[in-house]
């Protein structure tokens, strides 16, 4: 195949220039914090309020990860298959150099979830409503520190165990569980029990004294339709003698 033009035109645009901490520029956003900081970095570093939900382990691990934040994380070294500079990587420099903030990991707001509360929601029955119980274990817990403790937090940090990334996403295969009834389910059954449809049962457990079979059908809360008015003005009376108002 050929091409009408002989040659393309390419133009370049190189990359701009980020301003960061004392008016020092770099086209590398990873490199500017790293060396001078953020744009608008203050004399003496902020201490933001953090809290963490989770389980138990779920928070030990967050407060361990918190003291990484800390310090210096340094790259990795190169794995097998790796290019040994990899330019999309930096190293950390920490919370504070690199943001200007920090924070203490053990002095937190700590909100445990017991871990069998998290393991029943995420075996409900009905996918939509499992996802909607676990997330509102979290928002209830939030909400009661919001009510009774004084302390303010600045951000929240929601740590989920594995379970939930497993049995919640869409399409989740949930096969071998022991499943739990939601509260969907239990209202669908309390429907099933209300004083009309049950009335509704009578009439197909009663059918056959009828001198000819005719088909009755239920949609919901109503009956379809009979055969014919004389039908059902006869099935009428006797619903009314049976059930009376």
């Amino acid at each position: 195949m050929r091409f009408p033009e002989k040659s393309l035109r390419v133009e370049h645009f190189g990359e701009p220039q980020l301003e960061f901490a004392f008016s020092q520029r770099s086209p590398h956003p990873k490199a500017g914090l790293f060396l001078y900081g953020p744009h608008a970095k203050a004399k003496k570093s902020r201490e933001i309020g953090v809290g963490v939900v989770g389980t138990t382990d779920g928070i030990a691990h967050f407060r361990a990860w918190g003291r990484k934040l800390k310090s210096a994380v340094r790259v990795p070294p190169p794995g097998k298959g790796e290019k040994a500079d990899r330019l999309h990587l930096a190293d950390f420099p920490g919370l504070d150099e690199a943001f200007g903030i920090s924070f203490e990991p053990d002095e937190c707001s700590a909100l445990s979830i017991p871990w069998k509360d998290i393991d029943r929601a995420t075996r409900i029955v009905n996918l939509n409503e499992a996802v909607d119980k676990v997330a509102r274990l979290y928002i209830d817990r939030v909400k009661q520190h919001l009510r009774n403790d004084e302390r303010s937090v600045d951000v929240w940090i929601l740590v989920l165990p594995e379970i939930v990334y497993e049995r919640c996403r869409p399409q989740s295969k949930r096969t071998g569980l022991p499943m739990e009834k939601g509260e969907f389910t239990k209202r669908q059954k309390a429907k099933e029990s209300v004083p009309l449809l049950a009335a509704m049962g009578a009439i197909i457990r009663q059918r056959r004294r009828f001198s000819r079979t005719f088909p009755i059908s239920i949609a919901g809360s109503k009956l379809n339709s009979w055969r014919s008015r004389r039908r059902s003005w006869s099935v009428r009376r006797r619903l009314r003698r049976r059930f009376p108002q």
